[in-house]
């Protein structure tokens, strides 16, 4: 008798453990639809201005370059990361900076004491080795990127989101991994 209940109670069980699992998959593939909806121009076009510009910052110095490709919000951000710490007029402590960027970005990956794009001091022949479109919309997008510096063979990856800024893009944001 006690077979005869638990033989239909386990194949219920079964049947909506895969309902679920298919509704699951269902809605992730929902989500991923409305989050992506870049045109396949704006993925190639952020790729390719993101080429140009990545490898025009290390030609000289860099910091003009900086404030020409970014947000202001986001220049201002890696101006207070690369300097947390240090003694200089306006550094942050690191409990500062938190407190300041923390509910606008992930600060873990903000390359604390580290340049712009990448973490070395110095740098050989800077260039863009790969751009892989990630996520995004028409006003926005992330891109997966391998920075490589051939002369000292260092591989900086990054995610970077830019924005469109009328008809330009600029840097909103960059995930520093290493």
């Amino acid at each position: 008798m006690r077979l005869l209940i638990l033989l239909p109670a386990s194949l219920l069980f079964i049947a909506c453990q895969s309902n679920s699992k298919m509704n699951s998959d269902k809605q992730t593939d929902s989500i991923a639809h409305v989050q992506d909806t870049a045109s396949t121009s704006w993925k190639n076009e952020g790729c390719a201005w993101l080429k140009t510009n990545v490898e025009k910052n290390f030609t000289n110095d860099g910091r003009e370059n900086m404030e020409a490709i970014t947000t202001s919000e986001y220049y201002e951000y890696k101006s207070d990361a690369t300097n947390v710490d240090l003694i200089v007029d306006g550094s942050l402590t690191a409990a500062e900076f938190e407190k300041k960027w923390g509910s606008k970005f992930d600060t873990k990956y903000a390359g604390i004491g580290a340049g712009f794009l990448i973490s070395g001091q110095d740098w050989g022949s800077i260039t863009l080795s790969t751009c892989d479109y990630m996520k995004g919309n028409e006003q926005e997008a992330t891109y997966k990127v391998l920075i490589s510096d051939c002369q000292y063979n260092t591989d900086y990856h990054r995610e970077i989101t830019l924005v469109k800024d009328q008809e330009n893009f600029k840097i909103a944001n960059v995930k520093e991994f290493d």
